[in-house]
């Protein structure tokens, strides 16, 4: 439009707005945009909203979905038009939204695309859908797709930074032994570029994706699923499909949602293999097996509103008037037990009462874009009046991770493998930076123990506070974090969330139901007990040797991740609280501080005490016949499992090793009695 950001063109994302009372066209993320129904519901300063990316189906867009079908037409709450609602899809099955929709019109508009060549390459089956076979895979068929193809980039697809560290890894090393003069087939291909793409990289090494790779050198992009719908990398003509993506689900385990490694659905493979055919004709090289294919892999991706935890949205439509969330018009309705977990999770934060009814601090935690449990956290430090604590600790656990870790050789420098054009003396220089990495890890780890030690070694928390504070008083924030191995735009982005939050505080605390508590304590005290306000569905504590046990009814056992200040401090705790989880062969919570019982003994009630049902808001009377059929069959489904369990438990009990040596002992006594009463 040739117009400057900001002014008649603008956008707004979660912690940024640019965007001013002139602005015609606004660009923002779907949670902005349920922020905007929030205090419009009518939207009434809009006549148009189009919605695009739908086929990803997150979560706060399928509730939009659900909203805008039900909002007013012209006329009312103030509108002199109706609304208008675009909605933008690459592959969701358009008949269904349409029917959705109120049976709205469709078109098809064809992509400016080549044709792409897709291609099974038989390297994996259904047997390796457990495990990471497909990372070794990846990496034979990107160095296969190197010598043996036409010039033209690579772009290969993981799912995430450590797979990726790996893969580069051994791509280099691998490329290091190619021969150019007789391993290649495309003679005008004299070397290979590699490049990482990850979410954390820092900005100037993401910029190097961008950039052309210098003559006769082929660029292998190593990327994350973000080069599947965020960008576009000119030149790519081959993609490498590894079939796999990390994805959000919520795990019954831990009662929690976790990062899982998943097949992705075929709609999404199509789309990775689009992206070779963006300016030339491609090939899309995927290393797995037809029966991977249709075995593993769904049509189209699993909405994450069946997935995932739905309190934060659960809350808003409560806001929004919607008090029967189980009847809410979903595109794809959600399991019934992720409605009635969120309905219990926002009662244990005092965000709803018994009855399901929004409190006055369930309104005042909606104007947050932060998970509830923050929310909770941050509003009882601004009760006590010391939410300068708690703000800085809000911010950085709403950032990326901000700790550099370095795990590969790249992480500093591009890696340039060319044998027959590039000079010996740099050839060695990037060995010697391969070479380099050890030192490097032990250089990062240093100085994160020494920034864990001046935060008292013992609070991952307060070491966040310490970290934020330490940058934001030096003379060059962005120098200091580089010489502690921090990731500067990571903190940037930090201290940006920051000032946002502060800004939501200073209003909501003019309000006069803002609660107002007193405490006297030192700051460490302070915070760790805000903490518990929020975090008390987190608690732990510790069973036998390194391990604890959640208190959340799931009774998990959870071990205290290498990355945090605790570990290896384990038998000098008792209790608990950490702010999230990773889940590999063991269960690892993450963010981690210790705490006392007296703390949250008043709120670990509030885990068990609801009948959710209640929270749900459904009158007794309103509930046909089918829906308490099904409620009554689950009731009793719990009871026969309950026993079942208890069944399976006294098993174990006879089958353990002390009750087989008792019950052997006692078989041999009446062997040797029967012995002796026959020969006596």
């Amino acid at each position: 439009m040739g117009v400057s950001l900001g002014h008649q063109v603008g956008y707004q994302v979660r912690f940024d707005d640019c965007t001013t009372k002139d602005t015609l066209v606004k660009y923002m993320t779907d949670g902005c945009m349920l922020r905007e129904i929030l205090t419009d519901r009518s939207l009434r300063q809009y006549s148009v909203v189009i919605l695009d990316e739908v086929h990803e189906r997150s979560l706060n867009t399928d509730i939009l979905l659900g909203l805008l079908k039900k909002t007013p037409s012209r006329g009312c709450h103030g509108r002199t038009l109706p609304l208008k609602v675009v909605v933008m899809s690459a592959t969701l099955e358009t008949d269904k939204l349409s029917v959705f929709l109120g049976d709205c019109p469709v078109f098809a508009i064809p992509g400016r695309t080549y044709p792409v060549k897709e291609l099974f390459c038989n390297l994996i089956g259904p047997k390796e859908k457990e495990g990471s076979a497909y990372v070794k895979a990846v990496v034979k068929m990107a160095l296969d797709v190197h010598t043996n193809e036409a010039a033209g980039d690579i772009l290969v697809f993981l799912t995430g930074q450590s797979e990726i560290e790996k893969a580069c890894d051994m791509l280099f090393e691998k490329a290091e032994s190619i021969d150019y003069r007789y391993d290649v087939n495309d003679r005008t291909v004299e070397g290979l570029l590699i490049l990482p793409l990850y979410g954390s990289m820092p900005t100037d090494q993401q910029k190097q994706i961008f950039q052309p790779a210098p003559a006769g050198v082929r660029k292998c992009v190593v990327a994350t699923n973000i080069a599947a719908t965020s960008l576009t990398i000119n030149g790519v003509r081959y993609i490498v499909d590894s079939g796999f993506v990390k994805q959000l689900n919520h795990n019954s385990r831990v009662g929690l949602d976790i990062l899982d490694v998943v097949p992705i659905s075929k709609s999404e493979a199509q789309q990775r293999a689009g992206r070779a055919g963006r300016t030339s004709p491609g090939k899309c090289f995927r290393i797995y097996n037809k029966e991977f294919w249709e075995k593993c892999m769904p049509e189209y991706t699993v909405p994450e509103i069946q997935r995932t935890s739905l309190t934060s949205v659960i809350l808003t439509l409560k806001c929004l008037g919607v008090h029967d969330v189980i009847r809410f018009p979903y595109l794809d309705h959600p399991e019934e037990r992720f409605i009635l977990d969120a309905l219990k999770k926002l009662y244990q934060f005092d965000a709803i009462d018994r009855k399901g009814n929004v409190t006055t601090l369930g309104r005042l935690m909606v104007e947050f874009p932060l998970p509830p449990g923050l929310t909770r956290a941050l509003l009882k430090s601004a009760a006590l009046g010391c939410e300068e604590v708690m703000l800085p600790v809000a911010a950085m656990l709403s950032v990326e991770n901000i700790f550099i870790r370095p795990g590969c050789h790249f992480s500093n420098r591009t890696v340039i493998t060319v044998i027959t054009t590039i000079l010996i003396t740099v050839h060695t220089f990037l060995y010697f930076v391969h070479k380099g990495l050890p030192e490097k890890q032990k250089e990062a780890e240093i100085m994160h123990r020494e920034l864990a030690a001046r935060a008292g070694g013992s609070n991952d928390f307060l070491m966040l506070l310490c970290i934020f504070e330490k940058c934001r008083a030096s003379e060059n924030p962005s120098a200091w974090s580089k010489d502690h191995w921090i990731h500067w735009r990571a903190l940037k982005s930090a201290f940006s969330v920051e000032t946002q939050l502060k800004e939501i505080l200073f209003r909501l605390k003019q309000r006069k139901d803002f609660p107002q508590e007193t405490f006297k304590g030192s700051k460490s005290e302070l915070l760790r007990q805000c903490l518990c306000q929020g975090y008390f569905t987190n608690v732990a504590r510790r069973s036998f040797g390194k391990a604890f046990c959640t208190m959340d009814g799931h009774g998990s056992t959870v071990h205290i991740h290498p990355s945090s200040s605790l570990f290896g401090q384990e038998a000098q705790l008792d209790w608990i609280i950490f702010h999230d989880v990773l889940v590999t062969s063991r269960v690892y919570v993450r963010t981690v501080c210790p705490i006392r019982y007296d703390w949250v003994e008043g709120l670990l009630p509030k885990l068990h005490e609801i009948d959710v049902y209640d929270l749900s808001n459904v009158a007794r009377e309103e509930v046909t016949d089918e829906e308490m059929a099904r409620w009554e069959k689950k009731r009793v489904a719990q009871k026969q499992m309950e026993t079942n369990e208890d069944a399976s438990k006294k098993l174990e009990k006879r089958n353990d090793e002390s009750s087989i040596t008792e019950a052997r002992a006692r078989y041999l006594q009446r062997k040797q009695n029967r012995f002796q009463t026959k020969h006596s």
